[in-house]
């Protein structure tokens, strides 16, 4: 469990710095992996420390998928205010849905993690064709621009396999558990 704060508090000082955030302004790159360690973090200490109901894991996703809908997207990019609103919502939100994470069947967490990967792919293609939804073409209060975005979209494909292959280890690791009991 002291792990889990350990883990839960580098990821949050990982994404909240003063230089984490001065990159946001400039590069889509720290934004995006910034909101991976929030949700993260907050996952952690949800599923560690707090008893949920499946209400929270349906109000913790609410934030976590607005914030990367392409209005959202920009406005959490465009001034530290807005930032530190979609910092604090998409940590609460990864403490809801980890609170959640406890009572939720195992077909549940199957289908929240195919429509994480679902998203996050959909995101990472629009991202590598440069769609101008989420840039200053579309709003001019965005700081990116099409060319900034293909370089986050590679780097959310390699995130998603390393998420995908510790999935695969976990499952297997569970698995073989059985085995040996």
């Amino acid at each position: 469990m002291k792990r889990d704060i350990l883990i839960s508090i580098f990821l949050l000082v990982l994404s909240v710095n003063p230089l984490t955030e001065e990159a946001e302004f400039y590069s889509p790159l720290p934004y995006m992996l910034s909101h991976y360690a929030l949700v993260s973090s907050g996952v952690l200490l949800g599923y560690s420390y707090l008893k949920g109901n499946k209400y929270n894991l349906l109000l913790g996703i609410l934030p976590v998928v607005l914030w990367h809908l392409p209005y959202y997207f920009a406005l959490g990019a465009s001034s530290l205010g807005w930032r530190i609103v979609l910092e604090l919502s998409i940590f609460l939100g990864g403490i809801l849905i980890g609170s959640s994470l406890g009572v939720t069947p195992k077909w549940g967490k199957v289908t929240l993690f195919v429509l994480y990967m679902l998203g996050d792919t959909v995101l990472s293609i629009l991202f590598i064709l440069e769609s101008p939804s989420y840039t200053n073409l579309f709003y001019p209060f965005s700081p990116y621009s099409p060319s900034t975005l293909p370089t986050t979209g590679i780097a959310m494909v390699v995130v998603m396999n390393v998420v995908l292959a510790v999935v695969i280890y976990l499952a297997f690791k569970d698995i073989l558990r059985g085995l040996t009991d």
